[in-house]
């Protein structure tokens, strides 16, 4: 009984429904602005993976299309993104993943055996996003119910603002939806794998493979990272647009980039998300209903 009711103690702050307060702080956080629209308890810690080698905030963002034929009906799933779960209604994916879809959206949380499909109530891509050149390829999912947290399904922690200045230089970690194996059988529902130290994008000119810049792009709202030679294309096989990319800051994984996989030989780019804090606060508050 003794250890039952010492596991029970454990897990409540995992199992509870509040919304995750940014990196354990009780102070307000730029993360409180938009948690307190929810009205729920603050005991909750964003960030946390309870499983080696688990992301139970990656969001399999899935566009799926019905098609009616004379003796049956098909469900098709025509795009597959990653995203990741910032709150209990709102996911943060690529622009690129919602742009001229033909078909139903919606979002698919938890691992294999602890899954929750959930339908998206409604899309806001960044209004100057450029489909060209995958500047300001963020868009946000607000969904139609709200998710109940457990322990293959969390926020992560966005970062506060500035905060992600000191993550270049720093290894970053990649999390990854469901995918298959050199035999095609299905790994786990989610996994990590490192990167290289994150380098801002104008110093990624220089590295070699660089992808060229066109001179409209905002070099501070990406970030990049390199890999050896030949190594990326093994990577891009295997993610998605969307796929996020974070960093440990104690216990507490934090979100840094959004992919977008505009990779060149060694190098992948994400959209870098400290850019975009005051776009995701304001259409948080303009939309949280």
């Amino acid at each position: 009984m003794i250890l039952f009711v010492s596991f029970l103690l454990l897990t409540l702050p995992i199992i509870s429904n509040g919304l995750p307060l940014s990196h354990e702080k009780l102070q307000s956080t730029f993360y409180d602005i938009f948690r307190s629209y929810d009205n729920e308890s603050i005991n909750q810690v964003c960030g946390r993976d309870t499983l080696p080698d688990q992301v139970p905030f990656y969001a399999t963002v899935e566009v799926i299309r019905y098609e009616v034929h004379s003796k049956f009906f098909n469900m098709s799933k025509h795009k597959k993104c990653g995203g990741v779960l910032i709150s209990n209604r709102w996911v943060l994916t690529a622009a690129q993943c919602t742009y001229n879809i033909s078909g139903t959206i919606r979002v698919v949380l938890g691992d294999q055996l602890n899954n929750k499909t959930i339908g998206v109530e409604a899309i806001y891509v960044h209004p100057d996003f450029n489909r060209r050149t995958l500047e300001n390829n963020i868009a946000l999912l607000l969904l139609e119910d709200p998710v109940q947290f457990s322990r293959s399904i969390q926020p992560i922690c966005l970062p506060e603002p500035g905060e992600d200045e000191t993550f270049y230089g720093r290894n970053g970690t990649l999390g990854l939806g469901m995918k298959l194996n050199v035999y095609g059988r299905k790994l786990l529902n989610t996994m990590q794998i490192t990167t290289p130290p994150i380098m801002r994008y104008d110093y990624c000119q220089r590295f070699p493979g660089k992808a060229a810049v066109n001179e409209t792009i905002n070099p501070e709202s990406f970030l990049c990272s390199g890999f050896p030679k030949g190594y990326i294309r093994f990577y891009s096989r295997i993610s998605w647009p969307g796929d996020p990319l974070m960093v440990k800051v104690e216990k507490n994984w934090v979100l840094a980039g959004i992919n977008t996989l505009h990779n060149v030989d060694s190098l992948f780019t994400c959209i870098r998300v400290g850019f975009y804090l005051d776009w995701i606060k304001r259409t948080i508050e303009q939309n949280n209903s």
